[in-house]
């Protein structure tokens, strides 16, 4: 009877121990969208990029536009020509056109390499912000909702940690 009474008592303090401890879990949640719209570097980086963007357009264009005469030309003598000289012009055009297709192609590459690169230190401080954040405010977790790590999100049971975070970087 002592040992069930006292066993029950154990269970009820860790009972007691553990829903308290429940009751002090702090869980967060951000989009970080919010805060990179609101930060002056991310123009600084779009504008980099459309440059990039820009000058990719031009050559591109200068590219098609030299496939377009080669090609007019080969349709206006494509009649007089030799079937050799036919399959030589026609084997040139696919050269031209397969060579825009693998610059189009890079440029994309290198510019999606560049936005990484760009926006890595900014990320960075983004995070660097949301940890600091985390260990102020108390939290376990804090997940990032547009990532697709936390597809429920209770607003009555996790703090939206947005004003946290937009004061630590200033915007």
């Amino acid at each position: 009877m002592i040992m069930k009474k006292l066993l029950l008592s154990i269970g009820l303090v860790v009972v007691a121990a553990l829903s308290m401890n429940a009751q002090t879990l702090k869980f967060g949640h951000f989009d970080s969208n919010e805060f990179l719209e609101k930060m002056p570097a991310i123009k600084e980086v779009q504008k980099t990029l459309d440059e990039e963007q820009s000058k990719v357009e031009g050559i591109v264009t200068t590219l098609n536009e030299d496939f377009q005469k080669m090609y007019q030309e080969y349709q206006q003598k494509a009649g007089s020509m030799t079937d050799a000289q036919r399959q030589e012009k026609e084997a040139e055009l696919e050269a031209s056109y397969s060579k825009i297709q693998q610059y189009v192609q890079q440029a994309r590459q290198d510019i999606q390499a560049k936005q990484r690169e760009l926006m890595a230190p900014i990320m960075q401080k983004v995070m660097r912000a949301v940890q600091e954040v985390g260990v102020e405010q108390g939290f376990i977790y804090i997940f990032e909702e547009k990532a697709g790590i936390a597809p429920f999100v209770s607003e009555a049971k996790s703090v939206d940690i947005a004003p946290f975070v937009k004061k630590k970087l200033g915007i």
